[in-house]
């Protein structure tokens, strides 16, 4: 298989602390890696030796140093954001004790009561899952006009496309999970430039924007071309628009692959091997879902080769109930899949279905053929509805993205796009893990009075679910 990462080619792993939103531990590393990569070179000559000012990294290197700090934040955005995805829908179910009293750390309650409250409670003054998303923004919106003005010819195509490509997935990845009503803030000129309320399908297009830009600054690096391709393609399906969307995947060949590098901090924390200690009663265990909620996947008992599972430990509500972990991330350390040639096609597949062309079997089957260890089997007959043939498309869909953020922006549009009700779609009845039912939200809440503080134009919390 052909590789085609998205790492960027680098010199260094530090950030420029510039910007209310950026880690501590990353501002310290970032200020003594340029300060010594920079000694004679000015950057000592200041006031104040521990504090780098926008004068100081007006230059290459510090454009460099800024494009470095969105790529750390837009991976450790898109694991965040794959794993909260994971326990919301039905990848992922969570097994707490019965001592176990902040429930409201978890998201796949779908409580529509309450709902913001509830998630924000554990988090204090931060949004666990807007706010890595809307950083990437934030970060980018500093990194790309400093590239613009100090990176040399050769390369300066391919970095803003790379930071394009970011931007762009980070918005989707916001419009697809979290509830209209959403603000999505940047720097402008290094002041604070404050949105009004998105909502889904606004966000989505000022994602292809971001997305466009990507591939019209594409030189060298193929690789951020096909995955700004993807991404595109992506949230034209999301707004329905499947033509287009194939169109803009075409090129892709399907053994490209995206992934996130191992990274320390940005990896996607699906493996919690602390949660599997059965003598410990006051853990939290998280498994792999199997028809979660009567409506979820049997992601264990399909025994499907694309989620491979290992049994753990039983429940400990239901002590005759066995549960599995994942084998797919092994550490987290391990890359996960961004985008990928498998997913252009499976986007050609839905967009030859919503035409009426009977190819989008074959594609699904041509696609089984690449699982060649162990060897897949086909799906032997097409449906014969046009409800079981979408319900055929997003399964292979939940099972070749499994764990990588799809999901919820599946269910979603589900409901969007095909008219389907959500207590169909969604995890529904009996709660197993804490009694009581689920909730009815579709959608992440945004903590509207963490955004109101900073942006006096979100006056609303979700608008709908």
């Amino acid at each position: 298989m052909t590789h085609f990462s998205i790492r960027p080619r680098m010199t260094s792993k530090t950030s420029v602390a510039i910007g209310a939103r950026w880690s501590p531990w990353v501002r310290g590393l970032t200020i003594v890696a340029l300060l010594a990569s920079a000694a004679c070179g000015g950057l000592l000559d200041v006031s104040d030796p521990t504090l780098v000012q926008d004068k100081d990294i007006a230059n290459a290197a510090g454009a460099n140093a800024r494009r470095n700090d969105v790529w750390f934040a837009f991976y450790q955005g898109a694991g965040t954001a794959a794993a909260d995805v994971a326990v919301f829908t039905d990848e992922r179910i969570i097994d707490l004790p019965v001592t176990f009293s902040r429930a409201a750390y978890f998201l796949d309650r779908r409580d529509s009561q309450g709902f913001e409250t509830l998630y924000a409670t554990p988090y204090g003054n931060t949004d666990p899952h807007l706010g890595p998303l809307d950083n990437v923004v934030t970060k980018s919106s500093l990194a790309i006009p400093e590239i613009r003005l100090y990176t040399p010819d050769s390369l300066r195509g391919d970095f803003l496309s790379q930071l394009y490509g970011y931007r762009g997935y980070a918005i989707l990845q916001m419009a697809e999970d979290v509830c209209p009503g959403f603000p999505i803030d940047e720097i402008v000129d290094n002041l604070p430039a404050l949105s009004g309320p998105y909502t889904t399908d606004s966000a989505a297009k000022y994602a292809i924007t971001q997305l466009d830009s990507a591939i019209a600054n594409a030189q060298d690096s193929i690789q951020f071309r096909y995955f700004a391709q993807v991404v595109k393609g992506r949230a034209l399906v999301d707004l329905g628009q499947y033509a287009q969307a194939a169109a803009i995947v075409s090129g892709v060949p399907t053994d490209f692959l995206s992934q996130s590098p191992p990274i320390a901090g940005a990896a996607p924390f699906f493996q919690q091997a602390s949660t599997w200690n059965p003598n410990n009663k006051n853990n939290i265990r998280l498994a792999v879902g199997d028809t979660e909620g009567t409506n979820g996947l049997p992601f264990v008992a399909a025994h499907d080769q694309r989620v491979p599972t290992v049994y753990k430990v039983l429940r400990y509500t239901n002590t005759k109930d066995s549960l599995y972990d994942q084998l797919k991330y092994l550490s987290i350390f391990d890359p996960m899949t961004l985008a990928s040639g498998i997913e252009a096609r499976l986007i050609e597949a839905e967009a030859a279905l919503n035409a009426g062309d009977p190819s989008w079997f074959a594609t699904l089957n041509t696609l089984r053929a690449t699982m060649i260890s162990p060897a897949m089997a086909p799906i032997p007959t097409m449906p014969v509805t046009t409800a079981d043939q979408i319900d055929l498309l997003y399964r292979e869909r939940a099972f070749w993205m499994y764990l990588t953020g799809r999901r919820l922006g599946d269910l979603r549009r589900l409901i969007r796009n095909y008219g389907r009700n959500p207590e169909t779609v969604f995890p529904t009845g009996p709660y197993s893990s804490r009694g009581g039912n689920y909730g009815t939200a579709t959608s992440i809440p945004f903590i509207q009075r963490v955004q109101a503080r900073t942006n006096p134009k979100i006056t609303a919390g979700c608008t709908t679910r």
